[in-house]
């Protein structure tokens, strides 16, 4: 929170009474400043009012014990909180840290995976404030989850904006409000960065992002998806499967591969714990079809990590793959 430091003072013009009123003016800017310095802390002290999902919450005026459920984790690790407990996304998809990030999270007690959280293990860890953020899809147990006596910050994911939007509430919620306007400032100025150092060729490019999960189909990831947001915002030009954003993602029958035939890049999302590419979508490159894309010919199948990139911090990673990779170009 800015707070407003008064920096102007009266100024004798001369003679004994002058002076007098000079001084009894600074008197009254000093009480001034103390006031206002005064009106500021309290307001950091105050509990503060959080708008979630689940309503208006009242968050305690200092946080210090936070469990965090899906991908709350990454959101607050960027912010430099640690978590006490943590939930996975499910078993085999961990929540996708940066590598500075791994050993911290190794330090927080595990709560459950996916919707499966450990509610006993959650009231021994004695939280002042639980934070959920996951697909709206899926019942997250909120009820229970507020029964255990701290409040509740839930926000429920229907597109992948709403992540980086939840980012700033939770910011607000723990009183990292600074550290998150340098987040976003840092990612904003990148993605300018990029926009006037690579101009020409974000022009002429159209990129697409192409991953499958196997059973003959694949998926396409538009404009409004994780990493075809952050393409967005660095000045992209997307082909016409992925240029249409009415959705974040559609899925194809892998006979329809030439979808992707005007993409001249086609980003194939890795696991960042592994760091390869999905066994289903390295499928793909058995196809005829996909053999046959303009990108395959040219060599323009690119990995990338953070598929899934749900805050500032992943984001601004990806910003300084998509950099490297129209360097390359």
């Amino acid at each position: 929170m800015n707070t407003r430091v008064l920096t102007s003072r009266r100024i004798a013009a001369a003679a004994t009474a002058a002076a007098v009123l000079s001084l009894a003016a600074c008197g009254s800017d000093a009480a001034e400043d103390a006031s206002t310095s005064g009106d500021a802390k309290a307001s950091a002290a105050a509990p503060k009012t959080v708008q979630a999902t689940n309503g208006a919450i009242t968050v305690p005026a200092k946080v210090e014990r936070v469990v965090t459920v899906s991908y709350a984790t990454g959101a607050l690790l960027d912010l430099g909180v640690q978590p006490v407990g943590t939930s996975t996304l499910d078993e085999n998809n961990p929540v996708e840290l940066l590598p500075s990030q791994k050993e911290a999270a190794a330090k927080i007690e595990p709560i459950g995976s996916g919707i499966e959280l450990n509610i006993e293990k959650i009231a021994s860890l004695r939280p002042d404030l639980i934070v959920v953020e996951g697909a709206s899809a899926f019942d997250w147990g909120i009820k229970k989850l507020e029964g255990l006596g701290a409040p509740v910050l839930y926000f429920a994911v229907d597109k992948p904006v709403d992540l980086l939007n939840a980012q700033e509430k939770i910011a607000t919620a723990v009183g990292k409000e600074a550290e998150f306007k340098k987040l976003k400032s840092d990612y904003e100025a990148k993605a300018a960065k990029i926009r006037t150092d690579h101009a020409a060729k974000l022009n002429s490019v159209k990129w697409t992002i192409a991953s499958s999960y196997g059973g003959g189909e694949f998926l396409v990831d538009t404009r409004s998806s994780w990493v075809g947001r952050v393409l967005a915002d660095a000045g992209a030009q997307f082909s016409t499967a992925s240029a249409d954003d009415k959705e974040h993602e559609v899925t194809y029958s892998t006979e329809k591969l030439d979808v992707l035939g005007d993409a001249d890049v086609i980003l194939v999302p890795k696991t960042v714990a592994t760091g390869q590419v999905p066994q289903d979508t390295k499928d793909l490159e058995k196809q005829p079809s996909w053999q046959n894309l303009k990108a395959v010919k040219a060599g323009k199948v690119v990995p990338v990590g953070y598929a899934t990139t749900d805050r500032y911090g992943t984001s601004i990673d990806v910003l300084n793959q998509i950099e490297t990779i129209l360097k390359g170009l």
